[in-house]
C-alpha cells in the first residue's frame, strides 16, 4: 500500500495541476496515480487494484486513497492569519457543493504568527465518494449518492443481524517501539502545543482551536468515552475543553464532582484513522440506549473489520490509537473555570463565548515524526460520513414503526429531519414524527412524507410540503422541548419549540380531499412507457446522463 510523505515516497506533482483536474471534474489526478505506483493520463483511471484500500490504519493511508481517486487538492503557501484556508474551503463548497468539494491538503502554512511546513488536511469525508472509498464500495459513474445509499443499506443489514448494535472487534495493543505516535515524546515545560498548526478558523473565534481531536475521558461506571469537542489553545500547556450539555463528557465531569474530585485525566488524540474519527464525532455507539460501558475503539474495529492498533498513554490512563499523529495528555480542572470562545459552530452561526469552561493542563505530548494536523472547517463542510449513523437511526425508527421507509437529516440544513413512510392509517405521520421531535434535540422541524418522496432530495421534500401539506390539519407544535446546546434560535439556550409537518397525502378521514390527482410524470410513464428510453436511444449525446470521471 502506498502512502504519502513519511509513510512512503511523495507523489509526483508535475504531470497535471490538481486544481485544474478537480475543476474539470475529472476523477483521477495523475499525481495520485504516481502515488500508487502507476502512470496515468488525465481522465483515465489507473488499475483500481493499485489504489490504497480500506480499512485504513492511518490518516495518511486514507489521504493517499483520496489523492489516488482525484478527491484531494493541494495548496501551498496558505496564510491562515489572513484566513486563506477558510476562504479556500468556502470557495470549494460554493463551486462544487457541500458533497462535491474535494479534500484539501495545505503545505507551507502560516498560522498564529508562525510558519509551518504542514501538512494540514481537511474536508476528508465531505465528498459523497468518501462512503465508497471507506467501505470499499463501487463509485457510481453517474449517481454521486449511490455509494451512500448502498452503505446505508449495508449497515442497516448488519444492525438487523446483530440486534441493533454494531459488531465489536477488540483493539490490539502493540509495543511502544512499534507505535508511530511514540516517535517523539515531550514532557513538562518542554511541551508546547503552539508548535502545531492549529487554526483560528474564523476572525470571530476566541483563538486557535484543536477541533478534530478524539477527546478521551473515563468514569468508573460509564467506562472510557471518545468525544469530539472544540478545544481552544490558550498557551503552550493550556487548552480549554468545551463539554456541551447532554454529552457524555459533561456527564463524566458531573459524576467526578459528586465523588469529590477536582481534576480528571484527559487525552486528546489528533490525526486518528478515519473510522475512529467518525465514531468519535457521531452518535455511534448511541449511549442513550446503553448505560453500560462501551469500548468505542472496539466499535471502530467492528466497523473497519479490523482491530485498531492501540498503545498506552504515558500516564497509563488510556489506550489510544497507535497510528495517530499527535497524543496530548493531561488533566482537566473541573472546579476552577475560565472564559472560552466564541467559536464558529456547526449550525453555521458563531457559537457564543462561555464565561466558564474547563481548563486542561498538558503534561505530555507524543507524536509522529513530522506530524500531520487535521482541521475542521466547522459549519462549512460535512465533518464525517453518515451512512452508519443514519442506518442506526433508521433501524430504531423501523423497529418502533414498521411503516417507516427512510430517514435523512440534511447537514446543510441543521434542525430539519425528513422521514418517509408507507402510510397505512389516518394520523400515522404525526404519530411517527412526534417522538422524533420530542426526544431528538437536533430535530426542530420534522417533515414526514409519503414513500414516493426521496428524503435525500430536499427538492422532493419541498415539493411534498408545497403540494400535500395542509397546515391547519397536518401540523403539531410542541413548546419547551430540550434544545441542542448549539441551536442559535433557542431562546434560553436550553429549550426550544418543535414542529411536526405531515406532508403526506391527506386522506379524507384526515380532512383531505376525496381523492388526489395523479402526478403528471406517473401518468406519462404509465401511458407512454417506452418514450423515455426511445428518445435517449435516438439522441444519446444530448440526453444521456453525464458520466462522472
Amino acid at each position: 500500500m502506498s502512502k504519502l510523505h513519511s509513510d512512503a515516497a511523495a507523489p509526483g506533482r508535475n504531470e497535471l495541476s490538481r486544481r485544474e483536474l478537480m475543476a474539470s471534474g475529472l476523477g483521477l489526478a495523475a499525481a495520485g496515480a504516481a502515488l500508487a505506483g502507476g502512470k496515468a493520463t488525465a481522465g483515465v483511471h489507473a488499475d483500481p487494484g493499485l489504489a490504497p484500500q480500506a480499512p485504513f490504519d492511518s490518516l495518511r493511508d486514507y489521504v493517499a486513497a483520496l489523492e489516488y481517486h482525484g478527491l484531494l487538492q493541494r495548496f501551498s503557501g496558505v496564510d491562515q492569519d489572513k484566513y486563506e484556508a477558510t476562504a479556500i474551503m468556502y470557495s470549494l463548497v460554493d463551486n462544487h457543493g457541500e458533497h462535491g468539494a474535494p479534500g484539501v491538503l495545505f503545505e507551507d502554512v502560516t498560522a498564529n504568527g508562525k510558519k509551518f511546513p504542514g501538512p494540514v488536511v481537511a474536508n476528508l469525508q465531505g465528498h459523497w465518494d468518501a462512503e465508497a472509498i471507506l467501505w470499499n464500495l463501487p463509485r457510481d459513474p453517474y449517481d454521486p449518492t449511490a455509494a451512500y445509499r448502498q452503505a446505508k443499506q449495508m449497515h442497516l443489514g448488519k444492525l438487523k443481524f446483530y440486534g441493533g448494535e454494531y459488531e465489536l472487534i477488540e483493539p490490539r495493543e502493540i509495543a511502544k517501539k512499534d507505535a508511530p505516535v511514540k516517535a517523539i515524546k515531550k514532557t513538562g515545560d518542554k511541551v508546547d502545543v503552539t508548535e502545531f498548526p492549529f487554526f483560528r478558523g474564523n476572525p470571530g473565534d476566541g483563538g486557535p482551536y484543536i477541533n478534530t481531536a478524539s477527546v478521551f475521558t473515563k468514569d468508573p461506571k460509564m467506562g472510557v468515552n471518545l468525544g469530539t469537542y472544540r478545544c481552544q489553545v490558550k498557551g503552550p500547556r493550556k487548552i480549554m475543553i468545551n463539554f456541551e450539555g447532554g454529552q457524555t463528557g459533561i456527564k463524566m465531569v458531573n459524576a467526578a464532582k459528586k465523588r469529590g474530585e477536582t481534576r480528571i485525566p484527559i487525552t486528546l488524540v489528533v490525526g486518528q484513522d478515519p473510522i475512529t474519527w467518525m465514531v468519535s464525532s457521531s452518535r455511534i455507539p448511541n449511549r442513550l440506549r446503553n448505560r453500560d460501558p462501551i469500548d468505542e475503539l472496539a466499535v471502530s474495529g467492528g466497523l473497519r473489520g479490523k482491530p485498531v492498533d492501540v498503545v498506552a498513554t504515558e500516564d497509563g490512563e488510556f489506550m489510544v490509537p497507535a497510528q495517530a499523529e499527535i497524543v496530548i495528555e493531561g488533566t482537566v480542572d473541573i472546579i476552577n473555570l475560565e472564559p472560552e470562545g466564541p467559536y464558529h459552530e456547526m449550525f453555521g452561526y458563531m457559537g457564543i463565548k462561555k464565561d466558564k469552561n474547563f481548563v486542561m493542563t498538558v503534561d505530555t505530548v507524543t507524536q509522529r515524526e513530522d506530524p500531520w494536523v487535521m482541521n475542521s472547517f466547522t459549519g462549512v463542510v460535512q465533518e464525517y460520513i453518515e451512512s452508519a449513523q443514519t442506518a442506526a437511526t433508521l433501524y430504531q425508527l423501523q423497529k418502533s414503526n414498521p411503516a417507516v421507509v427512510d430517514y435523512a437529516s440534511p447537514h446543510d440544513s441543521q434542525g430539519l429531519t425528513y422521514i418517509s413512510i408507507k402510510k397505512t392509517e389516518p394520523g400515522q405521520a404525526l404519530k411517527i414524527g412526534k417522538p422524533i421531535a420530542m426526544f431528538n434535540p437536533l430535530a426542530r422541524v420534522v417533515i414526514v412524507v409519503d414513500d414516493d418522496v426521496d428524503v435525500m432530495s430536499s427538492a422532493d421534500v419541498r415539493f411534498a410540503v408545497g403540494s400535500r401539506w395542509q397546515p391547519s390539519i397536518a401540523t403539531e407544535i410542541f413548546d419547551k422541548r430540550r434544545a441542542f446546546p448549539l441551536d442559535p434560535a433557542a431562546p434560553d439556550r436550553k429549550t426550544t419549540s418543535k414542529v411536526v409537518i405531515d406532508a403526506t397525502r391527506q386522506w379524507p378521514e384526515e380532512g383531505g380531499p376525496p381523492y388526489y390527482q395523479e402526478l403528471n410524470r406517473d401518468v406519462f410513464e404509465r401511458e407512454a412507457p417506452e418514450a423515455m428510453a426511445r428518445v435517449t436511444e435516438k439522441w444519446p449525446s444530448q440526453l444521456a446522463r453525464r458520466k462522472r470521471l
